[in-house]
């Protein structure tokens, strides 16, 4: 009788830590979804696969807490049979281990999102660029002036020198 109770409890015990397990798991996926929700571009098939790994986790507690409930009733009565909380047991592990599939498929769903910061530094670049090449323009419009105001002033003091010697000498 009494290896029958401790096995029973043993079989309680690895369901507790299953539950613990589920728990813990809900909250990773929760993490995980805001993080790829947040950095990437996922479509239907990630909230699907994603909530089916939550679910997953939740029916995988509920399994658990029927089995517990089971072995408690069958305790109370004296009845310290495995198989009463074995089918319970067995279906919350198979849908713990479910649950964690599908979250490691979840994990690689969706394509990078381009990071803002990435995209403000490729605008800043071709700005840079644009003002670049309109200060090149600039400068070669500021030269050609330079030429032509240097041409207006040699022919300036030409035609006043000209002027003052009366006389028709080319200048140049």
């Amino acid at each position: 009788m009494s290896d029958k109770k401790d096995a029973v409890n043993i079989g309680v015990t690895l369901s507790g830590q299953l539950i613990t397990a589920a728990l813990a798991m809900i909250a990773v996926v929760g993490t995980f979804a805001a993080f790829i929700i947040d950095k990437r571009n996922v479509g239907l098939g990630y909230y699907l696969i994603a909530g089916g790994s939550f679910l997953s986790f939740v029916v995988s507690i509920i399994f658990g807490g029927k089995g517990i409930n089971q072995a408690r009733k069958d305790g109370f009565t004296g009845n310290w049979n495995l198989s009463n909380t074995k089918k319970s047991f067995n279906k919350q592990s198979i849908a713990a281990f479910f649950g964690i599939v599908l979250f490691a498929i979840s994990v690689f769903f969706g394509k990078e999102k381009a990071d803002d910061l990435k995209n403000n530094f490729e605008k800043q670049n071709q700005v840079i660029t644009k003002l670049r090449r309109s200060d090149s323009l600039t400068k070669i419009k500021v030269a050609m002036l330079e030429i032509k105001l240097d041409s207006l002033r040699k022919t300036k003091n030409c035609f006043h020198s000209n002027i003052r010697k009366q006389h028709s000498t080319k200048c140049r």
